[in-house]
Order: structure tokens, then C-alpha cells, then sequence
């Protein structure tokens, strides 16, 4: 059952698997297995690539495509996918790639194809004429933004059919349930490979040259955005452009930051694959616990590498990869913050933690504006509904620091001035061994 459960955690659609057994089950003895037993791989489970037929016709739709556009949602979570569509992204120099979710690193943000919803992400959607969507459950939602009626989709994805999304379906010319990176390189390749490729690689480079150009004023627009305020309050965006700018660069972050995570992702701009983690769906205080797991894994693990992971010699150390959890303030209550650190002193698992604070839970009033924008809910004060924390809100730091017994930093920050210095002391508490946590409250 342990097999069993290692299997469907690590492949397929991976993520946490619960292991239950009955009472009589875990109080019997344990079975000493002979010494060969204890050498089984681990499992794995993949998926095949895509039909022969398949990839001439998508291959062909993207060599020949006017304004292709790749988009994805959850591709990071396989390493090897990422390369192989930044590999095809060199080759097509006209392909754009958009990662609507904004949950794991799909594709290197320093990459020209690149696009964030602030860089004309939705202008894009609505002028692709060949869409290619890989590994997603929301490429775009209707209502707000879709492709043209003429533009043709394609879907390749591990769980294409959505069986459980009632009302998924983006009108694919075909979709195939594939593994992406399989697929990503037999598209590659069938492109490498064909006799109308040298006719267009003029056209390719006039086109990465504008991509280049327009990727850099999306970064301009980006930098502006997280300029210092001039009343000197913090802003979101100075905030998480400065934790790209003073944490180390390989840092893993572990974001529960809902309504501020397209803007975090886009500030922090991430290439690496599998420096970046969030929930994907349900569930607000669920970074901490992660943050706890992640941290325990990289000290006994070295994961810079995706393809065989190893035991690091005298695991655990640490003192290996650098995690910082973002979390929003709403989010922080519900994570049970006592056991997190608790936890992360008791069993020496230093990690920062950076606290959103904006004041409340802006999610449930986004839901209401957005569904009942005239209704009574809508008109009512964030106070009135409950979901206001700025009058009389929790002693985060103190939350934290009396959870750790006095083993942890922790700071509160309102202006830009400050955050700069504090940050600073926060990695260097927790590259000391010590845990860390900076109370961000933004205007």
C-alpha cells in the first residue's frame, strides 16, 4: 500500500496521497523484509507521447501560424517539460507562451516569448490565431477574455477531459492525453525537421525581435509598478520585487497569497523550475505546512536537479535550499500558525515568512463584486461582513514568535524605507538557523 500510495503521489497528476489502515493493521508486528526487498525502485507511471498524426498537424499549425500562442497552467511541475518548451520556443521565434495560473514555473520569465497578464497577456489570447493549451484547467476565462471564434485550439494535457469540471470544455480542434514533455519535444522535432522551416526563419527573426522589444517594456512596466510609493507606505509591489531582489537565487517560495499571487509571480520572476509552490485549488493556510515539508525535503534532499534526486551525505543539514513562505494575512490564521512554528523550531527547519497584511480577506469581497455586484452583500463594509482584520486584527509576530518559544525573529513593516534593512537581518537569521517572519503590511 505504501507503493501503492508513492505511485499515485509522484506521477499522473502528482500531489499529496493520505494513507489510511485500520487500527488492528498498524498495531500488528512489523514483517522483516530480507535486505533485496528494501532496493525497489520507485514506482512510476507515464504517459506516452502524442499520435504520429497529431503532431504533423499541430506542428504545422505552429510553424505556420501567424501569432501562436502556448497556455499552460501547471507544465512546471515537470522539469524536463519546461525545457522542452523553452526548447521549442527558440525554434518557433513567433511562439508566445503565457502561464495563466501562475502557480509553478512553466517557463523562464526572462525569456522573450514570455507574457504576464500586466504585459498584454489577454490581447494576446484574443489575437492568437493557433492556440496550443498544455496542462491547464483554466487557459482563460470566458467572460472576461477568449480567443477568437477563427483562432484553433489545440489541448494536450495529463486529465484533457476534465471529468470532474462540469463546465470545461475550450472547443480544442483536437486534445490528447499526453505527458508534455514528451509531446513538447516530438513537436519540436517534427518542426526541426521540416522542408518549410528555412522559409521562415526570416520571419521568425523580425518577430523574436519584436517579442525582445516588447518583453522588455513589460519588464519597464513591472519596475515602475514596484518604484517607491511617495506618501512611503509599502506596496505589494515593491514588496515582492524586493524579495527577487535580496534572496538568494535559487530560494524556493511556497505562496498562499490568493488574491496577490499573479502580482507575486510577476515581481518575482522566476526561471528556475521547482523554486516555486501553491495550492491547487481549496484550502487557505495551506503554505505553512508546506513551507515545514518542503524545507524538511531539501535538507535531506538535493533537488536542484529534477532527474535523480539524491540523499545529501550527513542529511539532513540544514542549511540547503533557502524556502520562504508567502502567505496573505487570512491565510496565515487559518495555516494553524501555532504547530508551523512550533514545528519549525522544534524540529530545526528554518524558513522566512512574509505576511502579506492587507488588512482582511479580499478574496470572499472579490466573489461578491464579481458575482452579486448589485446585491446587499456587495454594499455592506468589510467590518459589517466580517472579513475585516485591521481594526483589532491578530499579533502576527507575537503569534509566531510565543508558537517557537521565543526561537524566531519576527518584525513588523509599514514603509518601503524600512523593509530593505529588516529583510536583510531575515535571510541572514535564517541562513544562521534560525526561523524568520516579517509582518508586511501593504497600502
Amino acid at each position: 500500500m505504501v507503493n501503492r500510495a508513492m505511485l499515485m503521489a509522484s506521477t499522473g497528476n502528482p500531489g499529496p496521497t493520505y494513507l489510511t489502515a485500520t487500527r488492528e493493521a498498524l498495531a500488528a508486528s512489523a514483517r522483516v523484509e530480507p535486505e533485496v526487498q528494501k532496493t525497489r525502485p520507485i514506482p512510476t507511471c507515464k504517459l506516452g507521447g502524442l499520435p504520429s498524426d497529431a503532431v504533423e498537424e499541430i506542428g504545422n499549425a505552429l510553424l505556420f501560424a501567424v501569432r501562436p500562442l502556448v497556455v499552460t497552467g501547471y507544465l512546471g511541475r515537470s522539469h524536463e517539460a519546461v525545457k522542452a518548451l523553452k526548447d521549442l520556443a527558440d525554434l518557433v521565434g513567433t511562439l508566445r507562451v503565457f502561464d495563466f495560473e501562475a502557480r509553478t514555473v512553466s517557463f523562464p520569465a526572462s525569456h522573450p516569448a514570455t507574457l504576464f497578464r500586466a504585459t498584454g497577456a489577454a490581447a494576446a489570447i484574443k489575437s492568437a490565431d493557433v492556440i496550443l493549451v498544455i496542462d491547464a484547467d483554466v487557459p482563460w476565462i470566458p467572460t472576461k477574455v477568449k480567443p477568437s471564434d477563427s483562432a484553433k485550439i489545440y489541448h494536450i494535457d495529463i486529465d484533457p477531459r476534465k471529468d470532474r469540471m462540469m463546465l470545461f470544455d475550450i472547443f480544442a480542434a483536437g486534445s490528447y492525453n499526453a505527458e508534455a514533455s514528451v509531446a513538447l519535444e516530438q513537436l519540436r522535432h517534427c518542426i526541426s525537421i521540416s522542408p518549410w522551416l528555412a522559409s521562415q526563419q526570416v520571419n521568425f527573426r523580425l518577430q523574436r525581435q519584436e517579442l525582445e522589444e516588447a518583453h522588455a517594456k513589460g519588464l519597464e512596466l513591472l519596475a515602475e509598478r514596484a518604484k517607491p510609493s511617495e506618501d512611503g507606505l509599502l506596496t505589494k509591489d515593491y514588496l515582492f520585487a524586493s524579495l527577487r531582489r535580496l534572496l538568494p537565487d535559487d530560494a524556493i517560495f511556497v505562496s498562499d497569497s490568493v488574491t496577490n499571487q499573479v502580482p507575486l509571480m510577476e515581481q518575482l520572476q522566476l526561471n528556475i523550475p521547482g523554486c516555486s509552490f501553491s495550492k491547487g485549488g481549496s484550502g487557505l493556510g495551506w503554505a505553512g505546512g508546506a513551507a515545514v515539508g518542503i524545507k524538511l525535503a531539501t535538507d535531506i534532499y538535493d533537488t536542484n536537479h529534477h532527474r535523480g534526486i539524491q540523499r545529501r551525505e550527513n542529511a539532513p543539514t540544514y542549511n540547503s535550499r533557502f524556502v520562504c513562505e508567502v502567505i496573505g494575512d487570512g491565510s496565515f490564521v487559518f495555516g494553524v500558525p501555532s504547530a508551523v512554528y512550533w514545528a519549525q523550531h522544534r524540529f530545526r527547519i528554518p524558513f522566512l515568512t512574509i505576511i502579506i497584511n492587507n488588512g482582511g480577506w479580499k478574496a470572499t469581497r472579490g466573489c461578491i463584486n464579481d458575482v452579486h455586484p448589485g446585491g446587499m452583500a456587495a454594499a455592506m463594509t468589510d467590518d459589517g461582513l466580517g472579513i475585516d482584520l485591521k481594526n483589532g486584527g491578530p499579533d502576527y509576530c507575537g503569534i509566531a514568535k510565543s508558537a517557537a518559544n521565543g526561537n524566531l525573529e519576527a518584525w513588523k513593516v509599514e514603509t518601503w524605507e524600512a523593509l530593505d534593512g529588516i529583510l536583510k537581518k531575515a535571510v541572514d537569521e535564517v541562513k544562521a538557523g534560525k526561523g524568520a517572519l516579517i509582518d508586511a503590511v501593504i497600502k
